[in-house]
């Protein structure tokens, strides 16, 4: 998002102006609490983030640089140095891409808000999943009304409310949580009053369409008096006393962690292997295109995809796969949702991985299975799948997979379309 790099800015602008409180610190520098302690929390971490950079898990990565700064500080300066900064290093670390991943779960929570809002208010509305069907139109909650700008400005302004008034832990967690409570309820607020003024409009006013300026407008009429509302509290003079002598046998830590940490990426990497691609020879199946499976499905265009059909039992299978030829490459490359949510909505989870998909405004239902094969694994889940990239990598093996099966169901419930896929999977290896 756009905020990093001014975040990244502000956190280092805010150490020099507006450094820690240097205080005496409470925390002995023996046992549990010593400065080689923070060496081998460095050390550990480094091993974790060549474990996540070797099947690039840019999320958790990403997360532990500022793991890194705060195991840093606490070998150099000690454990009480470490806590000073750490009220820094979680500003520090709402600069980090790590907001994506947040996206699925803010639209899922917005769909359920949101829908439980349109009945409870009498709106005569068709609302299936994530897509409300007005009498003149139809809005989707889509990745745009997530609501993510909104978390994302709201919690940074908390972090800098708490940086610049001193707060302690309790300041930070009731500042840090009305943050991210009131930017929920904004962007709530934002989508309930334009799906009304949509039906009172009929969907021909100009707000429908900068529906992103128009929750700009609600983000600043909460966020405005929240901040003026706030408790101010002014630093009078930093506190002298500051104890906090660098250790120089900490810097040994520091170049074992970092030698340690390339060293593991580099033998890793040296150990891959070239797999053959995973295929359906049995004279069952039957190639087909891409237009003929029940519901089409949206694949990158990185992966290789061929697509088959069971003649006998009406399951079509689409094996879409690559093979990772370089360190820059993910193993399980990103997959944006799979199913067009402005066609289709999901009506059902009936088992992990398995889901039953209605077709907007139409019966049509299709059972859907996604099984991930990474290297010798197989998962249901595409977060299980990414893990999975750790054992798959030590073992050398870099093809993924992605098999998903699917049938057309012959009544509402879909249950012969579910025993179907569990036949098909029980007796087909692929």
């Amino acid at each position: 998002m756009s905020h990093g790099l001014p975040t990244a800015i502000a956190y280092l602008a805010l150490l020099v102006i507006h450094p820690p409180l240097g205080s005496r610190s409470r925390w002995s520098d023996r046992g549990l609490w010593s400065r080689p302690v923070g060496g081998i929390l460095l050390i550990l971490v480094t091993f974790a983030w060549a474990a996540l950079e070797l099947v690039r898990i840019d999320t958790l990565a990403y997360l532990s640089l500022p793991v890194s700064l705060f195991a840093i500080t606490w070998t150099l300066l000690g454990l009480g140095g470490a806590l000073k900064l750490v009220p820094y290093l979680l500003l520090l670390s709402l600069s980090l891409p790590i907001w994506a991943d947040l996206i699925p779960i803010l639209v899922d929570m917005a769909t359920i808000v949101v829908g439980n809002a349109v009945s409870a208010l009498g709106i005569t509305a068709l609302i299936e999943g994530s897509n409300i069907t007005l009498a003149y139109g139809r809005l989707v909650i889509a990745d745009g009304c997530s609501g993510i700008g909104f978390l994302a400005i709201a919690m940074l302004l908390g972090a800098f409310t708490a940086i610049l008034n001193d707060y302690r832990w309790r300041g930070w967690a009731i500042i840090m949580s009305s943050s991210i409570v009131l930017a929920l309820v904004i962007n709530w607020v934002r989508i309930i009053a334009l799906v009304l003024i949509a039906d009172w409009t009929n969907m021909e006013s100009s707000l429908v369409r900068e529906h992103e300026l128009f929750g700009w407008i609600v983000f600043a009429a909460f966020i405005l008096p929240a901040l003026v509302l706030a408790p101010v509290r002014r630093r009078k003079t930093l506190q002298t006393g500051n104890d906090h002598v660098i250790s120089h046998s900490g810097f040994g830590f520091i170049l074992t962690a970092l030698v340690a940490g390339t060293g593991v990426v580099f033998l890793v990497q040296a150990r891959e292997i070239e797999e053959p691609p995973l295929s359906i020879t049995s004279s069952d199946f039957s190639e087909i295109s891409a237009q003929a499976l029940p519901l089409p499905l949206q694949v990158p265009d990185q992966l290789e995809q061929k697509f088959y059909v069971e003649e006998d039992t009406g399951v079509y299978v689409s094996l879409a796969q690559i093979q990772r030829h370089s360190p820059e490459q993910k193993i399980v490359p990103y997959l944006p949702p799979l199913v067009d949510r402005d066609m289709w909505f999901r009506e059902a989870t009936p088992a992990p991985g398995k889901g039953i998909w209605r077709r907007i405004n139409t019966p049509q239902r299709v059972v859907v299975s996604h099984i991930y094969a990474i290297g010798g694994y197989r998962t249901d889940s595409y977060v299980k799948a990414k893990l999975l990239q750790l054992p798959a990598i030590y073992s050398g093996r870099t093809r993924f997979a992605l098999i998903s099966l699917q049938t057309l169901c012959e009544t509402s419930t879909c249950d012969e379309g579910l025993d179907r896929l569990a036949a098909f999977e029980a007796a087909t290896d692929i």
